[in-house]
């Protein structure tokens, strides 16, 4: 339905009477019912696409967009994919939400996802594992899976997910899209189901560098422009360029190399200590708040007295044992929360610390050591760390990352992911968008 459209095209074309709002949710009543195997929604209500109008002049007036099911949607289901979620029916939208429908968005469902995000695959055990549109018999990869799999199948032209480790970098790398997380705080993160205060926020989906920086210029208010120097990147090589697939490092090394011919400087770096710095971080710290975020969001929603009840109805298996072990005798104490904080810290110093050094406008790595696995791997356990590997590092430093298409053509997808410091968003987005073009990906 969008392969041939931007998204401000699209909704240039609302405005302009040369797109039907009616029109468009019929071809994607059809489009769904096509894809419906993918299992990328739990709620589908396209008979909300009814642009109004009076707001003609919205910034994304008629946009149909979808969001990830942990994060409330007025008159939707908020069911995070566990069953103990599953009769929860906010009544007040996300601040994120909001925002979008102040912009004239058209909310058309609600995505499936990893079981209370706390996984890399969006197998879901309640409503059916995210199947690869690029190739049905891999993943769509987690936690925003459903959100992937909807913008790679054409079903909507952007999805919003959340990302605490990289929930929406890994699946937009799996599925051959743009995944886009902001610096933690940029977007509001109020009338979501959290992980983790210190880590999470919502990020954006789109097929297109150019579309997402669209629609972030369009949430923020600001547009950058690129620069028209050389930019310099930082290539990691100790750490983040480390125990690469073969398909990974050749495609990754293709696209820097053909940055390198068009002009940009390439500057190898050491990060072997961002790595071993981010290790004492990864696991304790969202481990630890969940025990205190998602309560504290549960007794908002009017439903604190439900929180045991809910994690005894968690469906996958491996979810119940970590979170039933933490409750239970705890390996996660406050000393190594706090110990965590104090490492998160010493993270952003290193990390400031190599893009000053070097002189670095952004860091480039791939995205993902691999490419998505096969539906019957999912239960693989190793597979969270292994995904997380490269995208946790900028999660924890609360910095934007944003995850590009770099894979051959007919091959599984890949993905090149860029970074730049905390709250340098727009200059993110609009130099990637330039690299983008030299890519042939914009």
């Amino acid at each position: 339905m969008y392969s041939q459209l931007s998204i401000e095209q699209l909704v240039n074309g609302f405005r302009s009477g040369q797109h039907c709002p009616d029109t468009w949710q019929r071809a994607l009543r059809e489009r769904h019912g096509q894809m419906q195997h993918l299992n990328s929604f739990i709620t589908f209500d396209p008979s909300a696409f009814k642009a109004n109008a009076a707001e003609r002049e919205n910034a994304l007036y008629g946009l149909p967009v979808s969001f990830k099911d942990n994060i409330n949607v007025s008159g939707m289901p908020t069911t995070a994919g566990t069953p103990g979620l599953a009769d929860y029916v906010p009544q007040v939208d996300a601040g994120i939400v909001e925002r979008f429908r102040q912009l004239g968005a058209q909310i058309v469902g609600k995505n499936n996802m990893h079981e209370l995000s706390f996984g890399v695959t969006s197998a879901n055990h309640s409503h059916g594992a995210v199947l690869n549109p690029v190739n049905e018999r891999y993943s769509a990869g987690g936690s925003s899976g459903g959100c992937a799999a909807a913008v790679a199948a054409g079903l909507v032209a952007c999805a919003v997910g959340t990302d605490t480790g990289g929930s929406v970098r890994i699946p937009a790398a799996f599925c051959g899209i743009v995944g886009f997380r902001p610096t933690t705080g940029v977007y509001p993160v109020d009338g979501i189901v959290p992980v983790s205060q210190t880590k999470d926020t919502p990020g954006l989906l789109t097929r297109t560098v150019e579309d997402c920086q669209f629609v972030h210029a369009q949430l923020t208010g600001s547009l950058h422009q690129p620069e028209t120097r050389p930019l310099r990147i930082g290539i990691p090589e100790r750490f983040l360029w480390a125990e690469l697939a073969d398909n990974v490092q050749r495609d990754c090394h293709a696209a820097i190399d053909t940055l390198a011919d068009r002009g940009v400087i390439i500057v190898p770096v050491d990060d072997a200590m961002i790595g071993e710095i981010n290790e004492s971080i990864q696991f304790p710290l969202p481990i630890y708040e969940f025990f205190i975020d998602f309560p504290r969001f549960l007794m908002k929603a009017g439903r604190g007295e439900q929180f045991l009840d809910i994690l005894a109805q968690i469906r996958d298996p491996a979810i119940k044992r970590i979170l039933t072990a933490q409750l239970e005798s705890p390996a996660i104490s406050y000393t190594d929360y706090v110990q965590a904080l104090m490492s998160k810290l010493r993270l952003e110093k290193e990390y400031r610390a190599l893009f000053s050094r070097h002189q670095l406008d952004l860091l480039a790595y791939p995205t993902v050591t691999c490419s998505a696995p096969l539906l019957s791997a999912c239960a693989d356990e190793s597979n969270f760390e292994t995904f997380v590997r490269n995208t946790d590092p900028a999660s924890n430093l609360a910095a934007p990352s944003i995850s590009v298409p770099v894979a051959a053509a007919g091959e599984l997808p890949v993905g090149l992911s860029f970074d730049a410091l905390p709250g340098q968003d727009g200059f993110l987005l609009a130099n990637v968008q330039r690299l983008a073009r030299l890519l042939n990906i914009a």
